[in-house]
């Protein structure tokens, strides 16, 4: 039975990159792991998804088809996506990995706040297991204010989706190590 794992998190926070480091890690351990690109809209990626969405639906030929601008496109293209859904898990599923990465949108209103982002997790998932890594950029804990209303986010996700959530601060080593340790405090 397959572990999943959904790279959540607010844009910029690194969910694309964590994903690659987790095909290539995965990979070197001998592990078979499957990695699914969940966004529509992607231009490029720093690694070659088994499973691509934009296979099935492309955000941007919609905004040409539409006039809709980038993030109604993406919401259009997620929305799509529910159509092709039986197809996308069967494809996920004919690898008969162990590991299930799923690498999710940077536009967080799909899954907070939109009723089919968990719908599609919910029909990938199935009753396998699952972790969300909820990530959050470190630039946010600068502010007690801009790490509340992360937070706020990662809890109105976790309460939406059900799943078992691991909440991770990221690019901690690009910031200076005083500054860590103040945020730490």
């Amino acid at each position: 039975m397959p572990y999943y794992v959904v790279v959540m998190g607010t844009a910029g926070s690194g969910k694309t990159s964590l994903t690659s480091v987790l095909q290539t890690y995965l990979a070197s351990h001998n592990l078979d792991a499957v990695v699914v690109n969940l966004d529509p809209a992607v231009e490029s990626l720093p690694y070659k998804p088994d499973v691509d969405v934009r296979d099935y639906v492309d955000a941007r030929e919609i905004m040409r088809k539409t006039g809709l601008g980038p993030n109604g496109a993406l919401i259009a293209s997620i929305d799509m996506l529910t159509a092709n859904i039986d197809d996308i898990k069967e494809e996920i599923e004919s690898y008969r990995a162990n590991y299930i990465i799923i690498d999710t949108p940077g536009q967080m209103e799909i899954f907070a706040f939109r009723p089919t982002g968990p719908l599609v997790l919910e029909a990938l998932i199935g009753d396998h297991k699952v972790v969300v890594l909820f990530l959050t950029d470190i630039t946010y804990a600068m502010r007690p204010s801009s790490l509340f209303s992360a937070l706020l986010l990662a809890a109105s996700t976790h309460f939406r989706l059900k799943y078992p959530q691991i909440n991770v601060l990221t690019k901690i080593d690009l910031m200076p190590r005083e500054e860590v340790e103040k945020i730490l405090e």
